[in-house]
């Protein structure tokens, strides 16, 4: 076992979507994409040709490339497949971008990463196949286990992508034989998994002086968002935005309705300003570099607590880091390997090692066979979600809930590894169903209408309201309505919390786009959506109506962003929600400490991130904006506190 430097990391990074490919081959690609650009005229590369391979994003992506001997002349992209509209309108991009690397590393698509990773790992196949460097199959995916709906639904057969996919899952329930283990390894922490918390807690154990292992399942680290929440950190402190923790803590308690651990949000609002600055200053960008995510749009001045206009207050503690997500986790591994922690990535946990009642280490599974790591302090679990588990997840979560347009930011290493691994020996999960990280498909708070052509809620809300106001409907689905007045729409919509994500042509756009219903009268929209005419029709007239009055008297939509919808033509749009993460976890301590079935502490053992729970029910908060990459970094920066210490 060897340390991941700074380039090894990177190389690592470029290399994890052509993880179908030997290493041979990798290193044959690198020196033909030198060789191809340096090579005297005639120097054969390729062996001339076109070539096809596929490999699987959301679905299945299709990649064919034609060669020259010395060059990539033609390249057709398939995503026909993807669940995604920014996915499936990606093909051309992604067919520039190779054409224009010559190679297969090209940077990923903002909001598509399974798809890029797809197209990237089939680009190096084609490349491989031109080479003549034989390629290994991808290991088989592991068999999809038998799906049992664990809740009852008012509504059968409900439509929607139930799952991100099917994931190889690295629990082993079976006691594995001291005669299977390769190697044995004494450390004082092992962190299981290098997203957000798990790079945060080797970072902040390694500085401690502590001898860190961090394992990672998957062949890169992971990071999704440049986003990241605190109250009184040294950017809210430089735009001077001040906060009241504690109505802070009653909007968090009435959103998990009070069964969420009223202790463990307190310690994270103790901690967090502290762990975010550590964190910010790792990332050594310039303080004035950072926007607010409220006034990063076209509100530069707003510094707010929270969005008055919300019915649920959404607060302003979100900041945006001006790194790109890879840059973030590059910078974060420079830093972990700098330390003297040791990284190993396609290293999965599989069991944990008891003595007793206490967790003394945990056995993975490395190149040579299973490793044993005993621990002198502890292990912590940073094993992420389980999206890519659809048994875990029919059994955990509601139908509803789980009737869905899209995944979005899943990791396909995520299936749930440290919940079952922990479970096993004892660990207490959240009371099932356990809730999701819910987005509406559409962010703007455009009129809405259910299946019987009415109104259900008021449409300017927290994200993950709107969308769980959405699932509610018959079908777990609706219709977001603008009229040929779109960019007058927008502009009566437009606030911080809309601005930050996006220009006005981007919402604009979405709304009219081949995806939209189109009609010349409400009538024959009505028709094309499949909803009761009359009262769709009732409803929109009814709007006009309360638009003309300057209040929404049914739903209390803000007086001031109400808008007619009266000029034609009439564009509809179907919409469910889009599913982030899952966001129920092992039970924890406000030191992260998991509990087992009696709620007491299991000694050795901690959980952080995802896998930790105690802190959402029913619903993950959006309008406590960015709470979630935040307390993956502040529990993360906490327990390398506590294991010092013991």
């Amino acid at each position: 076992m060897k340390k991941v430097s700074r380039k090894g990391f990177l190389k690592i990074a470029a290399a994890a979507a052509m993880s179908g490919v030997t290493a041979g081959a990798i290193s044959a690609c690198e020196s033909a994409s030198s060789t191809a650009a340096s090579s005297p005229s005639g120097a054969a590369v390729y062996t001339p040709g076109t070539y096809t391979a596929k490999a699987t994003g959301m679905a299945e992506v299709t990649v064919t490339m034609t060669f020259t001997e010395t060059s990539i002349t033609e390249v057709t992209v398939d995503t026909s497949n993807e669940t995604i509209d920014l996915a499936r309108d990606s093909a051309a991009d992604f067919q520039q971008a190779l054409l224009d690397a010559q190679s297969a590393e090209i940077d990923t698509v903002a909001g598509a990463t399974f798809t890029s990773d797809a197209v990237k790992q089939a680009a190096a196949d084609c490349i491989s196949q031109a080479m003549g460097v034989a390629s290994e199959q991808p290991a088989q995916t592991a068999p999809a286990q038998e799906v049992v709906n664990g809740f009852p639904s008012c509504e059968e057969n409900l439509e929607g992508v139930p799952a991100a996919g099917q994931g190889e899952i690295a629990f082993v329930a079976d006691p594995i034989a001291d005669s299977d283990i390769a190697e044995t390894v004494n450390i004082d922490v092992l962190v299981c998994g290098q997203g957000p918390a798990g790079m945060a807690a080797a970072l902040a154990c390694a500085e401690q002086g502590l001898d860190v292992v961090a394992l990672e399942k998957g062949a890169s680290p992971t990071w999704r968002s440049a986003t990241m929440g605190a109250f009184h950190d040294k950017v809210h402190q430089m735009y001077g935005v001040q906060f009241d923790t504690r109505e802070w803590l009653d909007d968090a308690m009435v959103n998990c309705a009070y069964r969420g651990e009223q202790s463990v949000y307190q310690k994270w609002i103790d901690t967090c300003d502290e762990a975010v600055d550590w964190f910010l200053d790792e990332l050594e960008i310039p303080i004035e570099q950072y926007r607010l995510t409220f006034n990063a749009g076209d509100f530069p001045d707003f510094t707010d607590a929270y969005d008055v206009l919300s019915l649920s207050r959404s607060w302003n503690t979100s900041i945006n880091i001006p790194l790109a997500t890879d840059e973030i986790a590059a910078k974060l591994q420079e830093k972990i390997t700098a330390a003297g922690a040791t990284v190993l990535f396609n290293t999965p946990v599989v069991q944990l090692v008891t003595e007793g009642d206490k967790v003394i280490g945990a056995i993975a599974k490395g190149e040579s066979g299973y490793v044993k790591y005993l621990t002198a302090k502890g292990v912590v679990l940073a094993t992420g979600g389980y999206e890519f588990n659809p048994a875990k997840l029919a059994a955990c979560c509601r139908p509803r809930d789980l009737a869905l347009g899209d995944w979005m930011n899943g990791t396909k290493t995520n299936t749930g590894d440290g919940h079952e691994m922990a479970k096993a020996i004892g660990a207490m999960e959240d009371e099932y169903p356990h809730p999701l990280m819910l987005d509406p498909q559409q962010l703007m708070p455009y009129l809405r209408v259910n299946k019987r052509g009415v109104r259900f809620t008021a449409e300017y809300e927290a994200y993950n309201h709107l969308a769980n106001a959405i699932q509610a409907q018959p079908g777990a689905y609706c219709y977001y309505i603008v009229d040929a007045n779109v960019n007058e729409i927008v502009d009566s919509i437009w606030t911080p919390s809309s601005s930050c994500y996006g220009p006005k042509e981007v919402w604009a756009g979405a709304a009219t786009s081949e995806n939209a219903l189109t009609a010349d009268t409400l009538e024959e929209l009505a028709e094309k959506m499949g909803v009761p005419v009359d009262a769709f029709v009732a409803s929109i007239e009814h709007w006009n109506e309360m638009c003309d009055a300057g209040e929404d008297s049914d739903f209390h939509f803000p007086g001031r962003m109400m808008h007619r919808i009266d000029t034609a033509p009439f564009y509809a749009t179907k919409e469910m929600a889009s599913c982030l993460c899952t966001a129920g976890g092992l039970q924890i301590t406000p030191s992260s400490e998991v509990l087992d079935t009696s709620a007491q502490p299991i000694p050795g053992l901690y959980a952080i991130g995802n896998v930790s729970g105690s802190m959402f029910s029913g619903t993950y908060p959006h309008n406590e904006n960015c709470l979630s990459h935040s307390r993956c970094v502040t529990f993360g920066y906490n327990i390398a506190k506590t294991l010092a210490a013991l």
